[in-house]
């Protein structure tokens, strides 16, 4: 997923990842799937997973797996909210489009322009989660669900998974290392 958070104040074979500072990360990442064709030359609708439609439609090369082995040069690309309409090269009849219908494609790290006080929401996956005030630790994040008025952190504890709202009452910190929350009373017991 590479929708991205501000934080507001032995290696696996496959797929590939890549170092950032100490911590190794995917290095092709989720970025949305073909959900059906657009029109008879060859162009797809895509569902995107990204916070800034004008991003996805500056990324030059999408992946059809997450090793990068099945590459796809984008030639034109044009959207609204998480929703583009893509050209990809070899692709130029309706039928050659319908054939990628339910393909998800990835995008090389290398080639987001992620800014430095941004996170990708899928490398805060596996983070420890933390009391921001005095470090205890209360599980690790599992996952993370898209909701109307906020996104919901999934985090795993010793107990079951506790559900935190992604907002600043409960977030206070996001790092490369940890998520800092501040709870309140009763949630993790």
């Amino acid at each position: 997923m590479v929708r991205y958070r501000s934080d507001g104040k032995g290696v696996p074979s496959a797929p590939e990842y890549a170092y950032k500072g100490d911590r190794l990360k995917k290095k092709y990442i989720e970025q949305g799937y073909v959900s059906g064709t657009h029109g008879v030359r060859g162009e797809v609708k895509m569902v995107v997973w990204c916070d800034d439609i004008s991003a996805f439609t500056r990324i030059k090369t999408l992946y059809a797996d997450e090793n990068g082995t099945k590459k796809y040069v984008v030639q034109a690309s044009r959207g609204s909210k998480n929703a583009a309409v893509v050209k990809l090269e070899g692709t130029d009849t309706a039928e050659d489009a319908a054939k990628l219908k339910g393909t998800t494609f990835y995008v090389d790290r290398d080639e987001l322009c992620i800014p430095a006080d941004r996170i990708l929401i899928c490398d805060l996956i596996g983070l420890p989660v933390l009391d921001a005030d005095d470090g205890r630790r209360y599980g690790v994040l599992e996952s993370v669900e898209e909701f109307p008025s906020s996104d919901i952190y999934f985090v795993k504890t010793e107990n079951g998974t506790v559900q935190v709202p992604d907002v600043p009452q409960f977030i206070k910190k996001l790092t490369e290392d940890a998520i800092y929350i501040k709870p309140i009373e009763g949630m993790f017991e």
